[in-house]
């Protein structure tokens, strides 16, 4: 595992009720608010592979965000052109994204015969995998040149398939430490994730109707990616048991995107 000063640099539930109803009601006001004019528009079917850069935003005390990914999103997206200067972009994304998250926490440690608790701190590097529908309202400049320009903003919804962690557990009481790779991190992880797309971008004209698309995505989720809850911490940041510390991070990715619109 490769260090960038004291961060790690990697390649790579339950969810509130309240925010899913309000992320189902802007969904489908999206969707009705295209839909009438569906009939009218010319579709675009694409492919687009987007190197990311990925982090945890910790928002409960004695969590701390530690480090940042790299991965890869690739998929198909889905272009539905309402008028010149406007577009409905869909598509399905598998979506590669992560980071590192440093937090108190408990162990057992058998020795003799006997199974003993000792508090400690875990470092979990993160890797996440989720399929993302994404929807999104694209404002296009007329083409400029062989270029057209274009602003990009909605919502991403993802469902995650898959949760690995890289794990070091540094335990008091003991010496030396725990390191496990790739242990499922599925049971600590919410199934849903759910985020707003920001982007900016351009369109470049190959012949027809096929254009180069590239430019920069940024998804900011807005829903808890832990579902379990975690350990208080002692004087010294050491887990204290029982685990009813409620943890929340949210995970946050800059894109790079290249794709072909057909």
């Amino acid at each position: 595992m490769s260090h960038f000063g004291k961060k790690h640099l990697r390649f790579v539930g339950s969810i509130d009720i309240k925010i899913m109803k309000k992320i189902a009601l802007l969904a489908s006001a999206i969707t009705t608010l295209i839909s009438s004019t569906f009939a009218q528009s010319d579709f675009q079917l694409g492919l687009k592979l987007s190197p990311n850069f990925s982090w945890f935003n910790a928002q409960s005390e004695n969590l701390q965000s530690d480090g940042a990914n790299f991965g890869f999103n690739y998929g198909l997206v889905g272009d539905f052109n309402i008028s010149e200067n406007y577009s409905f972009s869909t598509g399905i994304m598998l979506v590669n994204t992560g980071g590192e998250l440093d937090y108190p926490s408990v162990v057992a440690v058998d020795a003799n015969g006997t199974s003993t608790e000792f508090g400690g701190r875990k470092t979990a590097d993160v890797t996440l995998k989720y399929i993302e529908i994404p929807l999104t309202l694209k404002l296009k400049t007329n083409e400029i040149g062989y270029l057209t320009y274009f602003c990009q903003f909605g919502l991403g919804l993802g469902v995650n398939y898959d949760a690995t962690a890289d794990v070091d557990f540094n335990y008091s009481g003991a010496s030396g430490a725990i390191s496990n790779e790739e242990v499922d991190f599925s049971d600590e992880t919410n199934l849903f994730r759910a985020s707003l797309i920001v982007g900016l971008g351009a369109e470049y004209n190959l012949t027809g109707n096929t254009s180069l698309v590239f430019g920069f995505t940024f998804n900011d989720g807005f829903t808890n990616v832990l579902k379990e809850d975690g350990y208080d911490a002692d004087a010294n940041g050491n887990g204290v048991a029982p685990r009813n510390k409620d943890f929340k991070a949210i995970n946050n990715y800059l894109v790079l995107n290249v794709g072909v619109l057909f």
